[in-house]
């Protein structure tokens, strides 16, 4: 007789991609006894790969994504007196960093069907103290950019695009996301689409005097040995996550063509449900969480029984930013944000990660079937 097979359905296995790059392990190895662990040769190909890959001028390589978005706020000049567009539903640290520069958080409203603001949802909360907008492309999707770019342009208002969850996708036009920004931040976390084997981020842009002032100011504001020209802060990647992630980026299609797979198994399931909002497969999209819309009045429980059933889900996110203590206390702007209230109380995240087997998959289809039927979904 077979025993029953006990499943744990991680949200995301960052470790999963590793199994398919040949001599990986092998070659870690050599990486470690190299004795170089800070920047060097790895940090510096993986630059010139990302670069290649986004066919932009610099790329710069931090230590997590979050830096990403301060190293690029510093070299804009972001400061006191000035206001920063950006959504309420998005992670702490887009509008943490907003703060720390002495800047004005004003949060904009999203669109239901992509979780990203718009340039309708930006343009009533412009003034003349808007020095930048700050689009975040939350689960891979794409927030409006070319309309936002061409508004920006024409005003001479910065853009910087959060791109920590949307590594490798494209508008409907065929350009990256990230590449419209007068700098970009992205993040390279283990759990991201492009994830590492510790945190990490990078920034990507055309224009040579961001990309001057944030080499500098990533390494203490140093512009050679010991000659500090500005005061600034460590973030530096290091080297085994850069060899890491070269090797990941190296699968990069296969990764992306197996997330898409996922994500049009997940859509057939959901499919025939009036009461759940999910995804569209859009091949120009690479999805970094796959998330659907569960009515408020059972998405918690939804949740907790299967995490019960060992299928790992998350809530991306529940206490939007608006509502953050932090927040409040430093003060910010908004408009009406009833989108943002009505997604933080419908939103979650399943499992999605690439080269998921057929076995999972069987796992996931009945226990997901089985939930949303307990709690009569239609």
């Amino acid at each position: 007789m077979s025993q029953k097979q006990n499943f744990n359905i991680p949200l995301s296995n960052p470790s999963r991609e590793l199994t398919r790059i040949n001599k990986y392990y092998s070659n870690l190895t050599k990486q470690i006894k190299s004795g170089n662990y800070i920047g060097g040769v790895n940090v510096e190909v993986f630059e010139n790969n990302l670069s290649k890959f986004f066919g932009v001028d610099y790329v710069l390589t931090l230590n997590s994504g979050t830096d990403a978005l301060a190293c690029s706020l510093y070299a804009l000049g972001i400061g006191k007196g000035d206001e920063v567009i950006l959504p309420s539903f998005t992670y702490f640290a887009t509008a943490e960093v907003v703060i720390n520069t002495g800047a004005t958080p004003v949060f904009a409203d999203v669109e239901l069907d992509t979780y990203c603001i718009s340039l309708e949802k930006i343009l009533p909360l412009v003034t003349k103290n808007t020095k930048c907008i700050i689009p975040v492309h939350l689960y891979g999707n794409n927030a409006d950019i070319e309309n936002i770019y061409h508004f920006c342009k024409k005003n001479n208002i910065y853009l910087l695009e959060d791109c920590a969850q949307s590594f490798g996708s494209k508008t409907k036009s065929d350009k990256y996301l990230g590449t419209f920004g007068n700098v970009n931040a992205f993040s390279t976390y283990p759990s991201k689409t492009l994830g590492g084997v510790g945190d990490g981020g990078f920034i990507i842009t055309n224009e040579k005097k961001i990309y001057e002032v944030i080499k500098k100011y990533r390494n203490h504001g140093q512009s050679d040995t010991y000659e500090h020209e500005i005061s600034g802060i460590n973030s530096r990647m290091d080297s085994i996550n850069a060899f890491s992630l070269n090797a990941k980026l190296n699968i990069i299609n296969k990764i992306k063509k197996s997330r898409f797979q996922t994500v049009k198994f997940y859509n057939k399931i959901f499919e025939i449900y009036e009461e759940i909002d999910s995804f569209n497969s859009k091949e120009n999209i690479l999805y970094n969480y796959y998330t659907i819309q569960v009515p408020s009045s059972k998405r918690d429980s939804v949740q907790q029984q299967l995490n019960k059933m060992r299928i790992s889900t998350s809530v991306y996110y529940k206490k939007p930013l608006h509502k953050q203590k932090a927040l409040i206390k430093n003060g910010f702007k908004s408009s009406n944000l009833q989108n943002t209230d009505a997604l933080s109380k419908k939103v979650l995240s399943l499992p999605l990660y690439p080269f998921m087997n057929n076995t999972e998959k069987g796992y996931l289809k009945k226990t997901i079937t089985k939930v949303i039927k307990s709690h009569e979904i239609i």
